[in-house]
């Protein structure tokens, strides 16, 4: 690949992180774009430990722990003790938090429908599978970067 080519998807990559941060922050106005992207993984999940929403948004775990005592404090999310294991703590959503969810999740789907509009509708399903072929990309990329580190080998 020439390095032109490289420049370019890299222009359009920052441009489109500019536009995808802005549209999520546009989606819901009662939380922050972290506050959001931790309840949207939590919907995803149906529940969660810190340790799995750490790795899941590859967040450090006091900058996520921030953001979940937010949204407890807020009343979106509730920690809850294992019964079998005191020592687990997992967190849901409340009703609250679901129904935050749901307004992020219609406003997003309203602002990418309108997007989406912008692309043929034959070219649309191929967006979707070059974008999710990208994203595998990065996390395969990642995953060998990880697999490469000194000591990292034993914890996978």
């Amino acid at each position: 690949m020439e390095n032109t080519d490289i420049r370019r998807y890299r222009r359009a990559l920052r441009q489109f992180q500019s536009l995808a941060g802005t549209q999520m922050r546009l989606c819901s106005c009662s939380v922050s774009l972290a506050q959001c992207l931790v309840l949207l993984q939590i919907d995803e999940q149906g529940h969660s430990t810190m340790g799995q929403l750490a790795s899941a948004l590859r967040l450090d775990h006091s900058t996520l722990s921030r953001t979940v005592d937010g949204l407890v404090r807020k009343k979106l999310l509730a920690r809850l003790r294992d019964e079998s294991d005191g020592r687990l703590v997992w967190i849901r959503l409340t009703r609250a938090g679901a129904a935050t969810c749901e307004e992020i999740h219609r406003n997003n789907d309203a602002y990418c429908l309108r997007v989406f509009e912008n692309i043929p509708a034959s070219e649309r399903g191929g967006v979707i599978r070059y974008f999710e072929l990208l994203v595998q990309a990065y996390l395969d990329h990642e995953q060998a970067v990880t697999d490469d580190e000194p000591g990292q080998q034993a914890n996978h």
